[in-house]
């Protein structure tokens, strides 16, 4: 029975209901000298209360992957260093798709039997040096017959911190999501992959290249953008790739944006914020200024990029700081937001923002889609801050 299977939280939670019941028929048949029977009833207390903690563990943690198995949870996936990652051929775009050598990176991934479409990798990068894992997920149309000469736009997704690349993939189930979107021919059909962007635990790098430290803008912006283009059929120029994240991940596609306008052409903050968070980049510093979505915008020369800021007003600040950064973007740097009324920083509110976001996004990458899909959601109405969806607004 795995850790996140949904057996074991079926069982956990049948337990959480069938516990206080129990205790409450034994309580007064309990037999023996009254201390004994103290004892008893503590024990059945302190069952009624660890199956409850148990539950609510559970529910964070298949909400945000912080360990995918019995022995992740342990620590028993064996030594460090015992996993070799693989060093991908390190290739210019134009080098990697020639005739030559189309895909020369594309064996270093491996399907995942319980999760078709998916494959997996785990590579050190050859500027960054970071090592991490990339999960990969086709759209079906990758391999159908009228697509086998199509090259398709990527999504990065962004995990929050503590997270892991499945989370998308197991806790957000984006790839259902997607496809119910393009079947109503409202999303495009995408590639969508997962990288790790919490390369230095216990620290959190804030998707950054720290001083002396991780590279990790690098890693995501350069390394796993070169892997990709060089192992499937990708729009390998900046109008085939966008980001999206959410919470940690949100700061980071919207930075990464900022940063990288040459590698992406938009992107998806989902409950992001607009500043770094972690503990590496301190307050003042250059290294904490260049890497705020807020400071990139107010100082930076504005690229030709499109960003898409989700909140709710009941989540913090993050409502507040999307209204900042909306104001002060200039042209043709373009913010956009979806503020909804209610809802807290957790995964039922992303889960909610999927659609319409994945709309907007797929929408602004690679080339005019074809008829029957809009170029761009119209998102110059007000559905109404109380609606399901929340309010668009243009920056």
């Amino acid at each position: 029975m795995g850790l996140t299977s949904g057996f074991f939280l079926d069982a956990v939670i049948a337990a959480v209901i069938a516990l206080p019941l129990v205790t409450v028929l034994l309580w007064g048949r309990l037999r023996g000298p009254r201390v004994i029977r103290q004892v008893q009833r503590l024990v059945l207390i302190a069952l009624c209360q660890g199956v409850a903690v148990l539950l609510a563990a559970l529910m964070i943690n298949n909400s945000y992957q912080l360990y995918t198995s019995w022995s992740d949870l342990f620590g028993h996936n064996g030594p460090s260093g015992q996993i070799q990652a693989a060093k991908p051929v390190s290739l210019t775009s134009a080098q990697a798709r020639s005739v030559d050598r189309p895909l020369p990176n594309a064996g270093l991934f491996h399907p995942d039997s319980q999760m078709p479409g998916e494959v997996h990798a785990v590579i050190t990068g050859a500027q960054s040096k970071v090592t991490g894992d990339v999960v990969v997920w086709l759209p079906p149309q990758y391999h159908e017959r009228q697509y086998a000469h199509t090259d398709f736009p990527v999504i990065q997704l962004l995990s929050g911190y503590p997270g892991s690349p499945g989370s998308w993939f197991r806790s957000l189930k984006v790839t259902d999501v997607l496809a119910a979107e393009v079947q109503r021919l409202a999303a495009r059909p995408v590639i969508l992959v997962g990288a790790a962007i919490n390369v230095d635990p216990p620290h959190n790098p804030d998707c950054s290249d720290i001083p002396g430290g991780p590279r990790v803008a690098t890693w995501l912006a350069h390394d796993v953008r070169d892997l990709i283009n060089s192992s499937f059929r990708t729009i390998t120029d900046r109008s085939g790739w966008g980001l999206m994240g959410y919470s940690e991940g949100g700061l980071c596609a919207s930075k990464l944006l900022l940063q990288y306008p040459g590698e992406f052409a938009a992107a998806v903050s989902m409950s992001g914020d607009d500043h770094p968070d972690g503990d590496l980049l301190k307050p003042g510093t250059a290294a904490y200024n260049q890497n705020s979505p807020l400071w990139l915008l107010q100082h930076r020369p504005a690229p030709n990029v499109a960003l898409l800021l989700t909140g709710t007003l009941q989540d913090g600040s993050t409502a507040a700081e999307a209204n900042e950064m909306s104001l002060a973007a200039k042209a043709p740097t373009v913010v956009e937001r979806i503020i909804s009324a209610r809802g807290g920083h957790n995964a039922g509110v992303w889960k909610a923002a999927e659609p319409a976001t994945l709309d907007w996004l797929t929408t602004h990458l690679g080339q005019p889609p074809k008829s029957g899909v809009p170029a761009v959601p119209n998102l110059s109405g007000v559905t109404g801050a109380g609606s399901a969806a929340g309010a668009w607004a243009r920056g």
